[in-house]
């Protein structure tokens, strides 16, 4: 990647052209709904969705503004500024040593608030298809721990899971 620190302003200007503005509160709203029937196996659907989604965020990055690497740090640097300019989360952060990403934050929880299992499944959807997708690569993201079961942060791992076919 040509320089992350010149590629951050092109990487905002994607962000601005390829997003949609929805309001916090209806998506908050929604994922509360949906939460209430995620018994009845919604949850890997909207996970799947999330994933998706994510695939094609990194896709337009690549194709359409010409950001690449082949680096899981610098792929981590560019999810953290997709991240925290989506406002859907407050503070991300990663350890490349530990492969974890810590959330602080999250539209998710605020959504739910407290539960007994981790409620941000749609985000690790999120960070595994766009890291699958940006270093063309799979992986796997879990989240392993969520401020709605009372921790500090939420905390993903990241799991290599070699070449990409």
């Amino acid at each position: 990647m040509v320089g992350l620190k010149d590629e951050i302003k092109t990487l905002a200007e994607a962000i601005e052209r390829e997003s949609v503005l929805i309001h916090k509160d209806a998506l908050i709203e929604a994922y509360r709904d949906i939460h209430k029937i995620a018994k009845f196996g919604i949850e890997k659907l909207i996970k799947k969705a999330a994933e998706y989604g994510g695939k094609k965020g990194a896709k337009t990055l690549k194709e359409k503004y010409g950001i690449y690497t082949d680096r899981l740090d610098e792929a981590l640097e560019v999810l953290t500024i997709l991240a925290e300019s989506s406002r859907m989360i407050n503070i991300f952060e990663y350890d490349i040593d530990r492969n974890e990403i810590k959330v602080q934050g999250s539209i998710l929880v605020e959504a739910i608030q407290r539960s007994d299992k981790p409620v941000c499944q749609p985000m690790a959807g999120f960070f595994k298809g766009f890291l699958s997708e940006f270093l063309e690569k799979n992986y796997d993201v879990e989240e392993v721990m969520c401020q709605a079961q009372g921790y500090e942060h939420c905390v993903f791992k990241i799991k290599p899971k070699g070449a990409k076919k």
